[in-house]
């Protein structure tokens, strides 16, 4: 079905382009009175015996040179106008996507619920993700009771890898569970590429102060929040023991993630045995970067999708006797 919110995006990439139409209009119009026998015999032939008289040349016929130049001058003007109606890639788009992932590294994150362990399947979910992104910039964040940069904005899948695998619990100087203080150094990873972007936060929990400070900085940030809940809530575990799994673990706080990405405008999605947990979070991730990209993005000039036409049309000129005399 046709997209008619199109119309409304339709432009001309060089109006003046148009302008074009004016000269052709002039030289059509003069061919047509040049070709008009009528009027070129009336001085010399009576009024009453001039239709009688006249045989119709073949550049009255609908398929003539008269007829075709009428149509292909139009069309080179606003082919050389560059009718425009959709904004194309951003050359800098690979550049610009810019991911900040912060992981939790509390305690709760060594559970098993999710085998081999909660940090353990963050780690595969995360390099899932940034080999779907490509050399997209990618930052990592490790927090508890407090947030600290692993890896400043880079390109380079393989030195996340390597500081990924170098993440364990316990290895921060304090204990507790903290995502808000990963937000300076979000911002501060952020202005360092001049764009915006997107946080990822990696974790099964939240302290209750959390929505607060999430809450005010959505109110002074475009970047979009993204919550990733590691673990399993507290109906699976139960699931779980029911069938005779011998299940020992703290369940998700899936009530506190949702309030902190509610309250920073952002999105939760709970980790899945299959790669649809991935899949929305990287259609998130892009859909974020083209909106807010969007005015950067060039616009795709319309007018070569005219050029086969108007080769087309040029070809008839290799016809013997197609001529248009000035």
């Amino acid at each position: 079905m046709f997209d008619w919110s199109v119309l409304s995006q339709f432009h001309f990439l060089r109006p003046f382009g148009l302008l074009l139409m004016l000269p052709f209009a002039v030289l059509s119009f003069l061919q047509w009175r040049r070709r008009d026998l009528g009027r070129q015999w009336e001085p010399v032939i009576a009024p009453h015996l001039l239709p009688f008289m006249i045989v119709p040349g073949s550049q009255r016929r609908l398929f003539s040179p008269l007829w075709v130049s009428m149509i292909l001058g139009p069309l080179l003007a606003v082919a050389v106008a560059g009718p425009s109606w959709e904004r194309g890639d951003s050359p800098f788009a690979q550049d610009s996507a810019a991911l900040i992932i912060a992981v939790d590294l509390s305690a709760s994150m060594d559970e098993s619920d999710l085998q081999p362990s909660r940090l353990q399947r963050a780690r595969e979910k995360i390099l899932k993700l940034a080999e779907a992104r490509g050399d997209a910039y990618t930052a990592l964040i490790a927090y508890s009771g407090t947030a600290h940069t692993v890896l400043p904005l880079s390109n380079d899948s393989k030195l996340l890898l390597h500081y990924l695998d170098a993440l364990s619990v316990g290895m921060l100087p304090r204990r507790g569970k903290a995502p808000q203080n990963v937000l300076p150094i979000a911002q501060s990873l952020l202005a360092t590429r001049g764009t915006g972007g997107s946080l990822l936060i990696v974790s099964d929990g939240a302290s209750d102060q959390s929505a607060a400070a999430f809450r005010d900085w959505a109110s002074q940030s475009d970047t979009q929040l993204l919550v990733w809940g590691m673990g399993k809530t507290q109906e699976q575990l139960d699931a779980d023991r029911t069938r005779g799994l011998s299940v020992r673990a703290q369940p998700l706080q899936e009530a506190q993630l949702r309030n902190i990405s509610k309250a920073g405008n952002g999105h939760y999605q709970r980790v899945t045995v299959d790669d649809d947990d991935l899949r929305d979070l990287l259609r998130r991730i892009n859909r974020h970067y083209r909106l807010s990209e969007d005015s950067a993005r060039p616009w795709v000039d319309g007018g070569i999708y005219l050029l086969p036409v108007i080769m087309l049309l040029f070809l008839l000129w290799f016809r013997t006797g197609w001529v248009l005399r000035w």
